[in-house]
C-alpha cells in the first residue's frame, strides 16, 4: 500500500523524524525500494527546514526531508491580505474581527509563526493553500508509480500549538476533498493532547485551550456538524467520512508511565508507524485497517437525546506500544562512536599505546631536528641559496636553470672579463677590469645588475612566501593524509620552523653588517693592488708580475661584488623570510583551527558514546523500549575491535580519504579548514566509521555468542528462560503489565448510559497485537512464548510474524470506538478552556478556534439535567418572542407543530416562567429547538424577538420578591443572555 505520511507543525516533524530514522537504521537507506512512503512537513518555523539540522542526523547521514516534501507557511504579508479581504475567498468567510486581527498582527515578531492560535495557523495555511495541494497531489503521484492508486495518508499533529491544531481540520478536509473515496484513499489522524504539566515557556496561554477546541472542531467534523470552509473557493465542504480514525493519545499511559514529550514521544509514535507500514503492513494487518475504519463494532455517533442527530462521534481510537528488543541501532552506534572516537584521535594526535589504541595525547618525537635538516630546508626551499635567491623559489625565474650560486656567477664573470682585458692594451688592465665589474654588478647581473635585480624580486616577496608556503603545506598535508604525521604534529613542525626562521631572521642583519665589512676589506685590497700596480717597474711587468698582480686584483675584485651581491641579496633574503614567517604563522593557525575542530568533534564523540548503553539486561521494563542485551558484553567486544591495530590502521586510513575527498581536487590545509566544518567533519567520520564498526564487527567476532550485532532476540529469550517456562511466563506478565495505551479513560464517562447513548452497544473495544520475528530454528520456544502472552493478555490477541527486526518483539494496544468524553485529561482541558474564554470571549474565540466559537459545535459531553434545563430555558425565552410559546394565566404554553407540519397539542410549560423548563424533557427539547430554529430561518428583523427576551427578567422579578440576587432569577437572566447568543449566530 502506498503511505503519506504528512506532519503538522513541530510535532509533526518530530515524528517524521523520528521515522525516517527508524527506516534509515532498519534498511541502511533514506528511501528504500519496496518502502512506498511520501512525506510532507507543514510548518510555521522556516528553522526546522534547513539542510543542516544535526537533530535530522543518524551517525552523519541526514535524513532530512527534501524541498519537495517542506512547506513553510511563514512569509506572506497578513496585513495586506487583511485590507484586500474581498479578494481571498477562502479566507473571508471564517477571518473575524479586522480589529482583533491588527492586534493580532501587530504582536508578531520577525516571520508570522503560529504562536498558539490556532485562527492565525489557519490563515497562515489558507495564504499557502494552492501550494498545499499541488505538493500532496504530486506526492501522491508519484506514489501511484508504482501501479496501485490506493493510498493512506498519516496526518499527525500536536493540538496544543497554533499550526499544527490551527491546520488539522484543514488538512483533513482537502484532503478528502481531493481524494473522496474513504475505502480507496485512507485517512488516519494521530493527535497528541496537551500535557497537563508543560515544559517551562511552553505554555504561553492557549496551551491547553488549543486542544480542547481542537478536539470540539474534530468531534464536530467527524459528525458532520462542521462543513468547514473550503479555503480555495470559500464554500462550505460537505464531506462524507473526513477521516477514518483518529488516534488520540497523551504523554501518558494508562499504568502510569510517563514519556517525555519532546525527545521520546516522537520516536514512540514513529515506532508505531514503522511498525504499521514497514513491518505489518507487508504481512497484510487487516484487523487493524477495521479498527481505524471502525468496522470492528458499531461506529455510529452518540445522538442528540430525542432526534437521530450525530452529536459525538466514535471514530477515535488510541494506541500503546512496547519493544523488548537488544538495541541494535544504539549497540551500532555505540560501536561506530568508538570507531569515530578513534580516528578522530589519530587524526589530531597519531599516538598508538598498546592496551590503550589511539589515545588523545602528542607523541614524544623530535619535529626541532626535522626542520633544521638540510635535506628538509632544501625541499622547502628555505636555505640561504633560495632566500638569496642564489638559486630560484619560483621556477619560472629560471625555467632554463641558467641561474648559479653568487660566488660561482661571479667566479666565471672575472675569468671572462680578465680574458678579455688582457686582449687590450697592459696599461688599463686593471681600470677595465674594474669597469667590467661595475658594470657587471650595475647591469648586467641577470640581465639587471644586481640592485635592479633583487629590487624587482622584492616586489615578488609574497608570490615567493606562498610558493614555500604550499611546498611545506603539500608535504605535511601529504604526511597527514598518509597517516605518517598527526594534526597536532603538523602544528608542531610548523611552531619549530617557525620559532628556526624568527632565529634566522633575526639574525640577518649581522649577516649583512659582516658582508659589508668583508665588501670594504675586499675595496681596501683593491687598493693596496692598485698601488703595486702603479709602482711595478720595467722589470716586473717584464718578468710577468702584471699577470700576477691582475689575477689578485680580479681576486679581490670578485670577492668585493660577491659580498656586495650577497648585501643586497640577504636585504631582500630578509623581506622575504618575513612573508614566510607570516604565510606559516596563517597556516599554523589553520592547522590549530583544524585540531579545535578535531577537539570539538571528540567532545561530540564523547558525549553521544556516554549517552548510549545506560541501561540493559531486560529488568527494566517501564518504558516503551525494554533493552534486552549485556551492555558488558558489548563493552568489551566494542574494546577489543578498537585495539585491534590492523582493523584500527585500515578504518583510520578510509576515515582520513573521506575527510580529505571533501577537500577538493588540490587539497590542503586551508581547503579542508573552508570544506569540512565540525558538523560535516562529524558526519563524515561518523558515516564512514559506521561501515568500518560493522565490517570489523563481522569479519572479527566469530563466536556466535560474542556477536553484538544480528543478534536474535528469540534466541536471547531461549538462553535465558528456555528451560523455565514459569519464569518466561512471568517476565511477559509484567511486560504485558507495564504496556498499554497512551491514554487513560474517565470511568465516570465510559461507564455512564442515558438519553443519546445506544444501550448495548460496546465501546472501547481493545485489541493486542504481538508482532514476533520470524524464528523457525526456534518453533519450540516461539510456541511457548506464545502462550506466555496468551496468560497474560487474555483479551484479543492477534500474533504477527514478520520478515527482518530478529532483535525485536513488538507489542501494540489498540482501544477504539470511544467518544472524546472518554477521556480523563477533558474535564481538565476544558476547564482551561473556559477560563480563556472567560477573560475576553469575542477575542480568545477568534484565536482558539478556526471558526465561531463553543457555541458552533455540538459539546463533546452527554448533556446533564441542570445543561438540559438551562438550555431548555434559553430557548423558551426566544419561543416567547416567536410566539411559539405564549403566556397563559396559568402558566407558559408550548405551541407546536408536528412533523407533517400540522399543529400539535398544546404543552404546557409549568405554571411560570421560573419553572418553565423543569417539564422539557430531550424528546420535546429537541421538537422545540427544530421549532425555534424554522422560526427564526424565516425571520428578516430579530429585534422584536430580542425586545421580548429583555422583557423576561422583569416579568418574573415579581415573583422573587424583587430580589435581583436570588438565583432563580440569575438563572432566568444567564438564559436571556445565551438566547441572546443563539439569535446573533
Amino acid at each position: 500500500m502506498n503511505h503519506l505520511i504528512i506532519g503538522l507543525g513541530g510535532t509533526g516533524g518530530k515524528v517524521i523524524r523520528a521515522f525516517r530514522k527508524q527506516v534509515y537504521a532498519e534498511y541502511r537507506a533514506v528511501a528504500p525500494a519496496g518502502l512506498d512512503v511520501g512525506y510532507l512537513y507543514v510548518d510555521s518555523d522556516p528553522d526546522e527546514f534547513k539542510p543542516d539540522q544535526a537533530d535530522w542526523k543518524v551517525l552523519g547521514t541526514s535524513v532530512q526531508l527534501p524541498v519537495a516534501s517542506q512547506l513553510n507557511i511563514t512569509g506572506e504579508n497578513l496585513g495586506a491580505r487583511l485590507k484586500d479581504i474581498q479578494s481571498y475567498p477562502g479566507i473571508k468567510p471564517w477571518i473575524g474581527d479586522r480589529t482583533a486581527w491588527g492586534e493580532i498582527i501587530g504582536a508578531i515578531v520577525g516571520a508570522a509563526l503560529g504562536g498558539q492560535k490556532r485562527r492565525l495557523g489557519r490563515f497562515l495555511f489558507a495564504c499557502k493553500i494552492d501550494k498545499f495541494r499541488e505538493q500532496v497531489q504530486s506526492q501522491v503521484r508519484t506514489l501511484q508509480g508504482n501501479g496501485r492508486t490506493d493510498i493512506t495518508f498519516h496526518v499527525v499533529a500536536g493540538l496544543a500549538g497554533g499550526t499544527g491544531s490551527g491546520t488539522i481540520v484543514d488538512t483533513v478536509a482537502q484532503l478528502r476533498a481531493m481524494y473522496n473515496d474513504a475505502q480507496r484513499h485512507r485517512i488516519v489522524l494521530y493527535l497528541l493532547l496537551p500535557e497537563e504539566f508543560p515544559q517551562p515557556n511552553w505554555d504561553s496561554g492557549n496551551y491547553h485551550s488549543n486542544g480542547y477546541a481542537a478536539l470540539v472542531e474534530l468531534n464536530a467534523l467527524s459528525t458532520g456538524a462542521y462543513h468547514p470552509v473550503d479555503l480555495v473557493t470559500g464554500n462550505r465542504l460537505a464531506l462524507g467520512d473526513p477521516f477514518n480514525g483518529a488516534y488520540v493519545f497523551g504523554n501518558e499511559n494508562e499504568n502510569g508511565y510517563q514519556a517525555d514529550v519532546k525527545n521520546e514521544l516522537p520516536g514512540i509514535v514513529g515506532d508505531y508507524l514503522f511498525q504499521k507500514i514497514a513491518v505489518a503492513d507487508k504481512v497484510g494487518w487487516k484487523s487493524l485497517g477495521r479498527m481505524e475504519n471502525a468496522e470492528n463494532g458499531d461506529g455510529t455517533p452518540e445522538t442528540t437525546p430525542g432526534a437521530r442527530v450525530g452529536e459525538r462521534s466514535k471514530r477515535f481510537l488510541s494506541f500503546g506500544i512496547k519493544r523488548i528488543a537488544i538495541p541494535e541501532e544504539e549497540i551500532g552506534e555505540y560501536l561506530s562512536l568508538n570507531f569515530a572516537r578513534a580516528a578522530i584521535q589519530q587524526l589530531r594526535s597519531n599516538n598508538w599505546q598498546d592496551g590503550q589504541g589511539f589515545v588523545d595525547s602528542v607523541r614524544n618525537i623530535d619535529t626541532a631536528s626535522f626542520v633544521r635538516e638540510a635535506e628538509t630546508l632544501g625541499r622547502w626551499l628555505l636555505t640561504d641559496e633560495h632566500l638569496t635567491l642564489s638559486v630560484p623559489i619560483l621556477q619560472a625565474d629560471d625555467p632554463n636553470k641558467r641561474w648559479r650560486a653568487l660566488g660561482d656567477e661571479w667566479d666565471g664573470a672575472m675569468t671572462t672579463f680578465k680574458s678579455m682585458v688582457r686582449d687590450g692594451p697592459p696599461p688599463g688592465w686593471l681600470d677595465e677590469l674594474h669597469k667590467y665589474a661595475v658594470k657587471r654588478f650595475d647591469e648586467g647581473f641577470r640581465n639587471a645588475g644586481v640592485p635592479s635585480f633583487y629590487r624587482t624580486k622584492a616586489m615578488a616577496k609574497r608570490d615567493m612566501a606562498r610558493e614555500v608556503r604550499g611546498r611545506v603545506e603539500r608535504e605535511l598535508f601529504d604526511d597527514w593524509r598518509n597517516g605518517t604525521r598527526s594534526a597536532t604534529e603538523v602544528s608542531r613542525v610548523l611552531g619549530d620552523l617557525t620559532s628556526l626562521l624568527t632565529d634566522r631572521l633575526q639574525g640577518i642583519d649581522g649577516v649583512v653588517a659582516r658582508e659589508r665589512e668583508a665588501a670594504e676589506a675586499a675595496n681596501e685590497a683593491l687598493r693596496i693592488v692598485q698601488q703595486r700596480w702603479a709602482s711595478m717597474g720595467l722589470l716586473g711587468r717584464m718578468v710577468g708580475n702584471r699577470n700576477n698582480l691582475l689575477d689578485e686584483y680580479g681576486l679581490q675584485l670578485r670577492e668585493h661584488f660577491v659580498r656586495r651581491t650577497r648585501v643586497e641579496a640577504w636585504m631582500v633574503g630578509k623581506t622575504i623570510l618575513g612573508e614566510v614567517l607570516t604565510e606559516l604563522a596563517d597556516l599554523r593557525a589553520i592547522v590549530d583551527q583544524i585540531i579545535a575542530t578535531m577537539q570539538d568533534a571528540l567532545t561530540r564523540v564523547g558525549a553521544g558514546i556516554d549517552a548510549r548503553l545506560k541501561t540493559g539486561g531486560g529488568d527494566d521494563i517501564k518504558g516503551h523500549l525494554v533493552r534486552f542485551y549485556d551492555p558488558e558484553l558489548v563493552r568489551t567486544v566494542t574494546r577489543e575491535l578498537v585495539l585491534d591495530q590492523v582493523q584500527q590502521a585500515t578504518q583510520t586510513a578510509k576515515v582520513r580519504a573521506a575527510l580529505i575527498e571533501r577537500a577538493g581536487p588540490n587539497p590542503g590545509f586551508q581547503a579542508f579548514r573552508d570544506r569540512v566544518g565540525l558538523g560535516d567533519m562529524v558526519d563524515r567520520i561518523e558515516a564512514v566509521a559506521e561501515d568500518n564498526a560493522r565490517v570489523a564487527h563481522d569479519t572479527l567476532v566469530i563466536d556466535v555468542k560474542r556477536r553484538i550485532l544480528g543478534v536474535s532476540i528469540i534466541a536471547k529469550l531461549r538462553e535465558r528462560f528456555g528451560g523455565d517456562r514459569q519464569a518466561l511466563g512471568a517476565y511477559v506478565a509484567n511486560l504485558v503489565r507495564e504496556a498499554g495505551c497512551y491514554l487513560t479513560v474517565n470511568p465516570l464517562e465510559s461507564g455512564k448510559s442515558g438519553p443519546g447513548i445506544p444501550a448495548g452497544v460496546q465501546t472501547l473495544v481493545q485489541k493486542w497485537i504481538v508482532v514476533l520475528p520470524k524464528a523457525t530454528e526456534h518453533a519450540a520456544f516461539v510456541a511457548d512464548l506464545k502462550t506466555a502472552f496468551r496468560d497474560a493478555q487474555p483479551g484479543d490477541l492477534e500474533f504477527i510474524e514478520a520478515d527482518g527486526r530478529a532483535n525485536e518483539i513488538t507489542m501494540i494496544a489498540v482501544k477504539n470506538l470511544f467518544p472524546l468524553r472518554y477521556l480523563k485529561v477533558l474535564p481538565f482541558l476544558k476547564a482551561k478552556y473556559e477560563t480563556r474564554i472567560a477573560a475576553n470571549p469575542a477575542r480568545f474565540a477568534l484565536e482558539l478556534h478556526t471558526e465561531g466559537s463553543i457555541d458552533s459545535y455540538p459539546s463533546l459531553y452527554v448533556r446533564s439535567g441542570d445543561e438540559l434545563r438551562r438550555d431548555a430555558l434559553a430557548l423558551v425565552l426566544i419561543g416567547r418572542g416567536l410566539g411559539i410559546v405564549q403566556d397563559d394565566p396559568k402558566g407558559p404554553t408550548y405551541l407546536g407543530r408536528d412533523a407533517d407540519g400540522f399543529e400539535a397539542p398544546p404543552v404546557r410549560l409549568g405554571t411560570s416562567l421560573l419553572v418553565a423548563a423543569e417539564g422539557i424533557d430531550d424528546k420535546l427539547y429537541a421538537q422545540l429547538k427544530a421549532d425555534i430554529d424554522a422560526g427564526l430561518a424565516k425571520l428578516d428583523d430579530l429585534e422584536p424577538v430580542k425586545g421580548a427576551i429583555r422583557t423576561a427578567p422583569d416579568i418574573i422579578k415579581p415573583l422573587v420578591g424583587g430580589d435581583v440576587a436570588d438565583p432563580r432569577y440569575r438563572a432566568v437572566v444567564e438564559a436571556a443572555k445565551a438566547a441572546l447568543m443563539i439569535i446573533r449566530r
